[in-house]
């Protein structure tokens, strides 16, 4: 190379582009890394579904057995369902408690005596704890028992003691909420065969207020009709009205509306039997000026007078007490409304018995028939006893609002094994129905 070559023949020197680098591609990682996240939760939840279902569907134990678990009222979800766990119906109370949640029954546990079974699901143990399909005990009641023996009942069947029976169906409070115008509920302790729950543990007065509302509510559900009757047949009556403050009807019948009291209505009259058959008057059956301002829900007007319930009831338990025989009860109290009609003593041997209390046993002496000092001593004291002496049946009910038409004044037993009487007009033919009974006895 020589020294005189020239500037054109030199290497041009680079040229520097203008445009700016291109960025750096970060967009496939975050792709690939957000749908590595969703097949993560996707995975994640969908093992927990199938974790879920497993769990609802699978029963506790592959050895399926009947325990029994008691559920006392306020006990929390999560003491029950600890209470499963240890008697070996149910494998885990966290996803137990998960499921109630979200099927919004956390809340929903009834309480009382279950029977669950190991091989339950906890989706069936959970429906059953919910449905109030708590296990039921009979408790049959006959019809003519009087309160202590309805009472002793109650307590051998394990509902309530018999000492807190008596005192919820003394209590004034309990007698005005159910328009019971007696010093007790002796005559609305309805007969009738009912399967209640049965407490762990008796003892305490909510157990037997329980038991007492149950037996009161049917005696106003399955005598409204009767007493619906008796008023389409007396248009008047005279006495204050008989209110219900919780209740109201419902396909014809009284039903419970409210757990509590209402405000208080008027009062029912001050005990005293009525005398005679209530009398006609020109004032409208339920009418009674009241004494409280008004209820905001208005009660249940029940539909005869407190009187005329009062004679109803009472004369339905004589019925009762009386005979057995369903097809003599309306002629029974045939017998009893017409010597009321004339004054008549009633001279009702089951009366004095009911008066001398629950420790009488034996047949009724002499003495006790001249006793004046038992009030219910019909065979010395004219009119119906203070009170009815016995639990009525329906028909017993009926048979007081419909006595049956008749000139009888007298009946006496049959001795017959049926326990049929021999019904009299006279005195004479009485003596002579008594002569018959006697030497029947004797043979």
């Amino acid at each position: 190379m020589t020294d005189n070559a020239t500037p054109d023949s030199q290497t041009p020197e680079p040229q520097i582009s203008e445009q700016p680098p291109a960025p750096k591609r970060t967009g496939g990682f975050l792709k690939k890394f957000l749908l590595f996240l969703l097949l993560l939760t996707a995975g994640a939840g969908g093992y927990c579904a199938y974790d879920a279902y497993t769990f609802v569907n699978t029963p506790a134990s592959a050895d399926p057995k009947d325990i029994t678990i008691d559920i006392l009222p306020g006990a929390t979800f999560d003491r029950v369902a600890w209470d499963l766990y240890k008697a070996g119906a149910l494998k885990d109370v966290f996803r137990f408690r998960v499921m109630a949640k979200l099927q919004k029954k956390l809340g929903a546990i009834q309480a009382g005596e279950f029977t669950v079974n190991t091989g339950w699901t906890p989706r069936q143990l959970l429906t059953h704890l919910t449905s109030g399909k708590a296990n039921l005990y009979r408790l049959a009641l006959r019809e003519g028992l009087p309160w202590w023996e309805v009472a002793k009942l109650v307590e051998e069947g394990g509902f309530a003691t018999a000492a807190d029976f008596e005192a919820v169906i003394h209590d004034p409070e309990f007698l005005r909420q159910y328009g019971i115008p007696f010093a007790n509920a002796e005559g609305f302790l309805y007969p009738e065969t009912y399967l209640l729950r049965k407490p762990k543990d008796i003892g305490g007065r909510a157990q037997a207020e329980t038991v007492a509302r149950i037996l009161v509510e049917m005696f106003w559900k399955r005598t409204w009709p009767e007493l619906t009757q008796f008023a389409a047949a007396n248009t008047s009556a005279k006495g204050t009205a008989i209110y219900l403050p919780d209740f109201t009807l419902k396909n014809g019948v009284p039903v419970r509306v409210t757990p509590q009291a209402a405000p208080a209505q008027p009062a029912s009259p001050a005990d005293g039997a009525p005398q005679t058959p209530p009398a006609q008057s020109n004032t409208p059956s339920g009418s009674a000026t009241q004494t409280t301002p008004p209820a905001p829900a208005p009660p249940l007007l029940v539909p005869v007078s407190a009187e005329n319930l009062r004679y109803l009831v009472i004369l339905a338990s004589l019925v009762e007490r009386e005979t057995g025989v369903t097809e003599e009860r309306a002629r029974v109290a045939g017998v009893y409304a017409n010597r009321m009609r004339i004054g008549m003593l009633l001279q009702c041997d089951p009366t004095i018995i009911y008066g001398l209390g629950k420790n009488q046993s034996g047949p009724i002496r002499k003495s006790q028939l001249e006793d004046e000092k038992n009030p219910y001593n019909t065979y010395k004291h004219p009119g119906l006893t203070p009170g009815p002496i016995c639990s009525p049946g329906a028909a017993s009910i009926l048979a007081a609002v419909a006595p049956e038409d008749h000139k009888y004044l007298y009946f006496v037993a049959t001795g017959k094994p049926d326990g049929t009487h021999t019904f009299s007009t006279n005195l004479r033919d009485h003596e002579k129905a008594v002569s018959v009974y006697r030497a029947a006895q004797r043979r």
